[in-house]
């Protein structure tokens, strides 16, 4: 096989890797702003269904979410909580789950469109 055919297959493998690569990366970052919006969903949730059946303030309930994005360096997805998907799905998980707020009540009519826009996230 000549040189220059090598050359030619040693230079597409190189940039074959490199778009694998830089998939992989977008792959990556994906996931891990996926991952932030569902935490922040789930913070969110669990305070506001403290609201809804432990008589926490909205004052508390904010500083349990302020607590998480700062814990977890959530700060880039911080104004997507004011989004209406982040909110509509906040309220249907907080619907969802049960009084104690430490799971969800499957019986809820909620559930099912909870477990639906978490997926979507």
């Amino acid at each position: 096989m000549p040189r220059r055919h090598l050359l030619w297959i040693s230079l597409g493998l190189m940039l074959s890797q490199a778009i694998a690569w830089s998939s992989a990366q977008a792959q990556t970052d994906q996931t891990s702003e996926q991952d932030m919006r569902r935490g922040l969903v789930g913070h969110s949730a669990y305070a506001a269904c403290k609201m809804l059946h432990a008589d926490y303030s909205k004052e508390r309930a904010d500083l349990i979410v302020e607590a998480a994005i700062k814990n977890n360096n959530w700060e880039s997805q911080k104004n997507w909580l004011k989004s209406s998907q982040a909110t509509q799905t906040i309220k249907l998980v907080s619907e969802a789950m049960n009084k104690e707020c430490t799971d969800f009540n499957q019986n809820s009519t909620q559930f099912v469109p909870a477990m639906e826009a978490i997926e979507t996230l």
